[in-house]
């Protein structure tokens, strides 16, 4: 299923006006500025990986499910296959996406066969940035992956690399052809709705033997 940026603008608008929220209410619990919303609903802009996965989670869906309109629903014992060409297909004019599994809606995992458009290496705020962890394996090409903290590092088919996503990061076709690569996302803190949330309450203390017989008394 490709999706365009009018789609998923238009996704992203009715969900939040099913919420009844405003642009700012949306863009404070994503963390994404009224600007950028109005842009991605209105398809004035593609959005970016990370502006798509902030954007879900503020409405606390996975990823797929905001795209996919799905229903919150965790059944157990899951299991999706994605065969050839199928998924969720999206781009930006740096990477073309194809998410997998995307019938799992709730997950802590997002794979991505990405193709890495981009031969120049765009200004640091256009570079990717989300929590969590990545790992990427080139299936095709070369691929130059700059990251913050570390001097640029090449990688041919067959390398792979697993980074702190929330350092930003961006990725360069350094080869003739095309590049092609397996990003796999990984976030221990998404929360789902439904999940139980961990007790902050202290549990009681432990009554001492020297206690115990002082009561007795």
């Amino acid at each position: 299923m490709d999706l365009t940026p009018a789609q998923i603008g238009e996704r992203i608008k009715t969900l939040r006006k099913e919420r009844r929220w405003t642009l700012q209410e949306l863009g404070k619990r994503a963390g994404v500025s009224i600007s950028a919303l109005s842009k991605v609903e209105n398809a004035q802009v593609a959005a970016s990986f990370d502006t798509l996965l902030k954007i879900a989670r503020g409405f606390e869906l996975g990823f797929e499910a905001m795209l996919n309109g799905v229903s919150p629903l965790l059944p157990a014992g899951r299991l999706t296959t994605t065969r050839e060409g199928t998924g969720v297909f999206f781009s930006t004019d740096m990477y073309e996406y194809q998410v997998h599994s995307a019938e799992l809606r709730q997950k802590h995992m997002i794979p991505l066969h990405m193709e890495v458009k981009a031969r120049e290496l765009a200004d640091i705020r256009r570079w990717s940035s989300h929590e969590g962890e990545e790992f990427i394996y080139v299936l095709q090409g070369r691929i130059e992956l700059h990251t913050e903290l570390y001097a640029p590092m090449p990688l041919k088919a067959g390398d792979s690399a697993y980074i702190d996503s929330k350092m930003p990061h961006a990725f360069l076709n350094r080869g003739k052809g095309k590049a092609w690569m397996l990003s796999i996302c990984f976030s221990k803190d998404i929360k789902f709705p439904g999940e139980e949330k961990p007790s902050r309450r202290k549990p009681p203390a432990r009554e001492t033997f020297g206690a115990r017989r002082n009561k007795r008394r």
